[in-house]
């Protein structure tokens, strides 16, 4: 089985209803008003892939609990009741209430089942509570019975297109922004197959995944970075030399230098090496490439990790925190806890990092100097701004400035990794 077709293979079966073929025509989708207004210079081509085979479809996990919601969509949708297959026509309807009542979902006036599929007409794209997506929707009631989970069924490449600005700045270089889109894809793929099959999304629309904004972070520039690399993706060897599609990590800025995969996630990925980053510098805004020292009482310290970390409970109370490994630039990736009881355990140090600043924007990044008072913990010459595994952001801006292309870019923060192409998308 060559590796094209065992990239297929892994990839699920969708079960969704067909959407009609797109003709080919131009729609004009303004970025701040959707679908009271359309302007020349915002104008897109149709939505990609929408003519592209189920199986690569992703789906996007956008809301985990709507209670109640509006729908617009420009030329109205078809909502089918999934499990007892009522289809109702809403070509005449472009905005819609919609909750859910007595364990099904209420589309306009008619009530449905706990479980609806919502598929826009030409352009094929609809606003959820003032956001704008490409694709279908589904909407599934959740197992309280009061809340529905929302997911975006869509065409890979479309939904690279609201993934790339929202990640990267989309008026950095071409090439950046290819490397980018590839990785992103990479990523995708590589998540998709490892959770997907066990709930009912692939992934999600955070930075628990990766950033996805739909139709607010794309723009030309965006589009033609993904078009130019669609359905290219990275593969690499594992530990026992087989070819598989890899987390393709990526963060903001490494600070210097980029960490191996298995001191911050845990896992042994040979295409994820750390490698010595010189270009992030200069490009990396100075607060988030020198970011300022940050403090945490034991305390802090103590109810932060507990309460991310039930078997933490074990220990009573931390006491002390000691660093028990360091990374090749420096970047702490092992602690070890004490307890008030003398009990002890370990922790990554990333999970540290993002147990103290789950949003990970006060402490940026665990590549700092850790320093122990009574008082509690000092963070300081903090360098670079994420996990630090993978691309660097900032650092394959720096390189396509100095006339890299997305291919060198990848292969420098991917060794030993290879790009292939898949089948993604009809042709736009």
């Amino acid at each position: 089985m060559n590796v094209v077709t065992e990239i297929k293979a892994l990839k699920m079966s969708r079960s969704r209803r067909r959407v009609p073929r797109w003709a080919g025509l131009w729609v004009c989708i303004a970025a701040a008003v959707l679908i009271t207004g359309c302007k020349k210079r915002d104008a897109v081509t149709p939505t990609v892939g929408i003519d592209s085979p189920e199986r690569t479809w992703v789906r996007v996990l956008l809301f985990g609990n709507l209670r109640e919601w509006t729908l617009e969509t420009p030329a109205g949708f078809t909502a089918e009741g999934i499990g007892n297959g009522e289809v109702v026509d809403f070509s005449d309807s472009t905005a819609l209430h919609m909750e859910l009542t007595d364990g099904r979902i209420r589309v306009g006036e008619h009530l449905l089942s706990s479980q609806v599929l919502l598929v826009p007409n030409d352009p094929y794209y609809f606003v959820l509570n003032g956001e704008g997506f490409r694709g279908n929707l589904k909407l599934l009631m959740n197992d309280d019975g009061e809340s529905v989970m929302a997911v975006n069924y869509v065409p890979l490449e479309s939904y690279l297109l609201g993934v790339i600005g929202a990640e990267m700045h989309s008026y950095w270089e071409p090439e950046a922004l290819k490397a980018q889109a590839v990785a992103a894809r990479t990523y995708c793929l590589s998540i998709q197959h490892r959770f997907g099959a066990g709930r009912d999304w692939d992934i999600a629309r955070t930075q628990a995944n990766q950033m996805y904004s739909g139709l607010s972070a794309e723009n030309s520039r965006v589009r033609q970075a993904v078009l130019d690399t669609t359905g290219q993706i990275l593969i690499g060897p594992d530990a026992n030399g087989n070819e598989w599609v890899f987390p393709a990590y990526y963060s903001s800025s490494c600070g210097g230098h980029t960490e191996e995969s298995r001191y911050v996630f845990g896992d042994d990925l040979v295409p994820l090496p750390g490698v010595a980053c010189p270009w992030c510098e200069s490009v990396a805004r100075h607060r988030d490439f020198f970011w300022e020292p940050v403090f945490y009482s034991m305390d802090q310290v103590s109810e932060r990790l507990m309460m991310r970390y039930a078997s933490l409970q074990r220990l009573e109370r931390i006491t002390d925190v000691d660093v028990i490994r360091e990374g090749a630039a420096g970047r702490i990736t092992q602690v070890r806890l004490t307890g008030a009881n003398g009990r002890t355990s370990t922790l990554r140090g990333e999970d540290f990092r993002l147990s103290l600043d789950p949003t990970g924007r006060r402490l940026k990044s665990i590549l700092a100097t850790m320093t122990k008072s009574q008082d509690g913990l000092l963070f300081e010459n903090g360098r670079g701004f994420g996990h630090g595994v993978g691309l660097c952001q900032c650092g394959a801006q720096g390189q396509a400035r100095q006339g890299r292309s997305y291919r060198e870019i990848l292969s420098f923060y991917y060794p030993a990794s290879r790009l292939v192409t898949i089948e993604t998308s009809a042709a736009p």
